[in-house]
């Protein structure tokens, strides 16, 4: 969350603390969990639809904070990465 530490001043160091202070907190209103590490339990007992909510809520709140960067930032403070995965070698 560097560009948002520093263009924006802010304390918060995940995803939802940055969005509440920056945003507000009606997405995080919709997230089933407090803390992502709730996330990997949900996972781990098979607890899908709060796991889908909890990530549609994260996309959602990233969506958020990147459009509100879009406005204030240049773009060259933004590092793009491929979400494509990496094709091994030899195949």
């Amino acid at each position: 969350m560097d560009v948002f530490e520093t263009r924006f001043n802010t304390s918060g160091d995940t995803l939802t603390a940055v969005y509440e202070e920056l945003i507000g907190n009606g997405l995080t209103e919709l997230d089933p969990f407090a803390d992502s590490k709730e996330a990997v339990e949900a996972w781990e007992v098979g607890n899908f639809e709060s796991l889908i909510c909890h990530n549609v809520a994260d996309v959602r709140r990233t969506r958020a904070l990147m459009r509100l960067a879009e406005r204030y930032c240049s773009k060259s403070h933004f590092t793009m990465r491929s979400l494509d995965p990496v094709a091994s070698e030899g195949r």
